[in-house]
């Protein structure tokens, strides 16, 4: 009889300990589900401030020179030269496609990540073509279906 007691003691505290092993691996899977999507959120932003200020950049590049940058390079050096009129960024750039940023510049939107500018058009864009989450699978936030090109 008291085997049974003791047993019926194990067979519990194994549940008990199975199932709180279970919520702690519940618990590490959602606690990397919201930290990998706050970064995805902030790698977005991020990109979107980069894009609003640096065309904010060419528009007061065009105002004052007549024409627009030759390169993103030569609005990189012309923002150092007049910190007092220009969005102080590092350097044009898009954080979707890599986990470190991306500065490449391409002139044509191919999709294969960095920027596009246009220097004709002083057009800058994000070189990705395709919706959010074929880069980002389980992205699922409000942009998941946009297109970044697009923006």
């Amino acid at each position: 009889m008291k085997r049974r007691k003791v047993s019926s003691a194990l067979d519990v505290l194994s549940t008990v300990l199975l199932l709180l092993g279970f919520a702690l691996l519940i618990m590490s899977v959602a606690n990397q589900y919201i930290s990998y999507s706050y970064t995805l959120r902030w790698r977005l932003h991020g990109t979107h401030l980069c894009l609003d200020f640096s065309r904010e950049n060419i528009r007061l590049f065009a105002d004052e020179t007549g024409r627009f940058p030759k390169s993103l390079a030569e609005l990189n050096e012309y923002v150092q030269k007049r910190r007092d009129k220009m969005h102080r960024i590092r350097f044009p750039m898009e954080s979707i496609s890599d986990d470190d940023p991306n500065t490449s510049e391409h002139n044509v939107l191919d999709g294969t990540g960095g920027l596009y500018y246009n220097p004709e058009t002083g057009v800058l864009k994000v070189n990705l073509t395709k919706p959010l989450k074929s880069y980002w699978r389980f992205y699922f936030g409000k942009r998941r279906n946009e297109v970044p090109a697009d923006w």
